[in-house]
C-alpha cells in the first residue's frame, strides 16, 4: 500500500483504500488492524457519511416528487370521477322527470282506452245486430219473392 501512495501520489483517499482492498482481495494475505485504521480515517469516514447523506437526501427527494405525483393524478382523476357522477345524476334526474311526465300522459290516455275498448264492444255488437238484421231481410225478401210466385202461379 505504501508503494502505490509513493508511485500515485494524486489518489484520493477513497481510491488509495480501495486499491489497497483490492491488493489485498488479490493476494489473499489479511489486513493488518493498523491499515485498516489507516484507512478509516476519520475523514473518510466524513466523506462516506457526507457521500451517503447525500444519497439518501436525492432517494428521499425522488419519493417525495413521486409520491405527489401519485397524488396530483389521484385528485385529477377524483375530480373527472366527481364530474361524470355529476352529469350521470343530472341524466338520472331529467330521466326521471320524463318517466313522471310519460306516467302522466299515460294516466291521461287511460280514460281514452277505456272509451276505445267501449265503442269497439259496441260497434261488434251493431256488427252482430246489422247481419242479423241482413240475414232477416234475406230471409223476408226470399219469402216475398216466393209469395209473389206463388201468387202468379195460382193466378
Amino acid at each position: 500500500m505504501t508503494e502505490q501512495k509513493a508511485t500515485s501520489p494524486t489518489l484520493s483517499t477513497s481510491e488509495t483504500i480501495s486499491s489497497g482492498l483490492r491488493s489485498h482481495k488479490l493476494t489473499g494475505t489479511p489486513l493488518n488492524p493498523d491499515e485498516a485504521t489507516k484507512m478509516l480515517n476519520e475523514e473518510h469516514i466524513t466523506r462516506l457519511t457526507e457521500d451517503a447523506v447525500r444519497k439518501l437526501t436525492l432517494y428521499t427527494r425522488n419519493e417525495l416528487e413521486a409520491t405527489t405525483e401519485d397524488c396530483q393524478l389521484l385528485e385529477k382523476m377524483n375530480k373527472s370521477t366527481k364530474e361524470k357522477y355529476s352529469d350521470m345524476s343530472q341524466m338520472g334526474q331529467r330521466l326521471m322527470k320524463e318517466m313522471s311526465r310519460l306516467q302522466n300522459t299515460y294516466a291521461d290516455f287511460s280514460t281514452f282506452m277505456t272509451q276505445i275498448d267501449d265503442i269497439d264492444q259496441q260497434t261488434i255488437e251493431i256488427e252482430k245486430v246489422a247481419r242479423a238484421l241482413d240475414d232477416y231481410s234475406y230471409y223476408l225478401g226470399k219469402f216475398w219473392k216466393e209469395d209473389k210466385l206463388m201468387k202468379a202461379k195460382s193466378s
